[in-house]
């Protein structure tokens, strides 16, 4: 017993010492993140440092554990994650002339998706580029674009969303969440698809695509297959760690064969350097976050705050998920939304799978209708499109498919076990 409680004291401090680690990159790395997610990360802050003084006035406990590391986790995978862009990213002056019309349209699709869902924003900006420096990039290019990519992180195990919800929803299981994110993505998928044939035929003509070369495909499948494999043989192992490991792991493995050891480690020395601070936003977004969440969660403690719900079940899955999307329109990042609905649904014991499945299909669509989410920033700050063009032009996409999100959680609420 002596010896588990050393190893438990050992495991707090080490948690503590991630924990104050990740905020002190976050304090130094601050200055570097853009204006609009300074005032973001202020007022969320600022909240939850109020809500945990109402909490601790009212002598209702505070878990000042989770709020040191709640984003431990979280931010590692992500950071794993990153490293996925040395060995997933091709040459791109390999081809020298970019294909067109509807079949460029496809492939260049079908690549984003499935290239998004490892090394997630990369993906659209690697394609983005290319296409504008050979013209501008127009609406019908880049609301196609943000749309399919937003749509990834419905299912992919890689994308930040599904890190967020596995640390706020811990007992979902990985396979569960992603049978049932799949089908919706392809459903918006073939949507964009549909869409672009009905409304856009000029467009599509015209449509310049990425040259697309299939064997880039081959990691993201890997990686799929392996974190699947690992999940269901290492059950009790923590679903992040499996993806950060398997992530690191295949890009070394993939350097080493390309380059030797040599290249490959100066090419992973110079991402740690460079690469990884570029993750500030995130960061901070998810460390305010969990601010946020241990204040809700110590005033319901208290009884100060009432729960919204009564219960959870697929009718109020589909009410929150229309819930998340309008605060979209608003600018609400989804983190924030997560962070402040987990503490209250989470006291109903609910179906994490639906819980989680729920947050994921309104992050897929509560960013690509954002103005301020970090996606169509990028497409603002690189291509010179207004965010809140692009929010707008994907309001009619997000409107439509939460009506099919919400018919879409009822039939795997029943039909999953």
């Amino acid at each position: 017993m002596t010896i588990i409680n050393g190893l438990r004291v050992i495991e707090f401090n080490l948690l503590w010492i991630a924990g104050v680690l990740a905020w002190t990159a976050a304090v130094l790395l601050f200055v570097d993140t853009r204006g609009s997610l300074k005032i973001q990360v202020g007022v969320i802050l600022g909240f939850g440092i109020l809500l945990i003084a109402l909490a601790y006035h009212r002598q209702a406990p505070v878990d000042f554990n989770t709020l040191a590391n709640s984003s431990t986790g979280l931010m590692t995978m992500i950071a794993a994650v990153g490293f996925l862009q040395l060995a997933v990213i091709p040459d791109t002056r390999i081809a020298t002339s970019l294909p067109r019309g509807p079949g460029a349209f496809w492939r260049t699709m079908l690549g984003l998706n499935l290239s998004a869902s490892v090394i997630n924003v990369s993906a659209p900006i690697l394609m983005a580029d290319r296409i504008h420096a050979q013209r501008p990039l127009d609406r019908f290019s880049a609301q196609t674009m943000t749309r399919i990519f937003c749509g990834v992180s419905s299912w992919s195990p890689f994308f930040g969303a599904m890190a967020v919800v596995l640390t706020y929803v811990n007992h979902a299981s990985l396979g569960w969440i992603m049978l049932a994110g799949l089908p919706f993505t392809l459903i918006g998928f073939f949507g964009v698809y549909a869409e672009a044939h009905l409304r856009y035929a000029h467009d599509l003509k015209r449509f310049i695509g990425y040259p697309m070369q299939f064997s880039m495909l081959k990691i993201p499948v890997l990686l799929i297959i392996v974190v699947l494999t690992l999940s269901q043989l290492l059950a009790e192992a923590p679903v992040l760690i499996l993806i950060a490991v398997s992530a690191l792991s295949v890009t070394i493995a993939a350097l080493l064969f390309r380059h030797g050891l040599r290249p490959a480690y100066e090419l992973l020395l110079n991402h740690v350097f460079t690469g990884l601070p570029r993750i500030v936003n995130e960061l901070c977004l998810f460390l305010v976050a969990g601010v946020l969440a241990a204040g809700i969660s110590a005033l319901i403690q208290s009884g100060m705050l009432s729960n919204p719900f009564t219960a959870f079940d697929a009718t109020v899955a589909a009410q929150l998920l229309a819930v998340m999307v309008v605060c979209g329109f608003f600018g609400i990042h989804p983190i924030i939304l997560i962070s402040a609905f987990s503490p209250t649904v989470l006291t109903l014991d609910p179906d994490p799978n639906l819980l989680a499945t729920t947050f994921l299909l309104g992050w897929h669509l509560g960013t690509c209708a954002n103005p301020l989410s970090g996606t169509n920033l990028v497409f603002q700050g690189r291509y010179g499109l207004p965010g809140w063009k692009i929010a707008l032009w994907n309001s009619p996409y997000a409107i439509v498919m939460t009506a099919v999100g919400a018919v879409w959680l009822q039939l795997v609420d029943k039909l999953l076990p």
